[in-house]
């Protein structure tokens, strides 16, 4: 158990690095400067995450707080992005301020 747990964690460093360490090839070509934010500070935070002291239970929540706005919005279905792009922004801006230890504001 111990053995695929580290295997995970493995996997997550791993994950986390080269979507931080390949933001500008990824994300450097689309259009938007806008989705391109998205993009990069999700690859940043996410790899935040992963290198914080955090407890591991903490750091599983939050990459899924973090991950699932940004999944929808850049591999859900068209009609699902646009209902939810205000949602998913500020549900994304609300896991930032938390990783970063800010205040949330109602």
């Amino acid at each position: 158990m111990a053995n695929e747990r580290n295997r995970w964690l493995q996997q997550l460093d791993e994950a986390t690095m080269w979507l931080l360490d390949n933001a500008a090839t990824y994300a450097g070509s689309w259009p938007n400067a806008r989705i391109i934010r998205f993009a990069i500070d999700y690859a940043g935070h996410a790899r935040a995450i992963v290198l914080s002291e955090r407890e591991e239970t903490t750091k599983v929540e939050l990459l899924l707080a973090l991950t699932a706005p940004v999944q929808r919005q850049f591999f859900g279905y068209p009609w699902s992005r646009a209902r939810h792009v205000l949602a998913d922004h500020r549900a994304f801006a609300a896991t930032i301020a938390r990783i970063s230890g800010e205040p949330s504001t109602p």
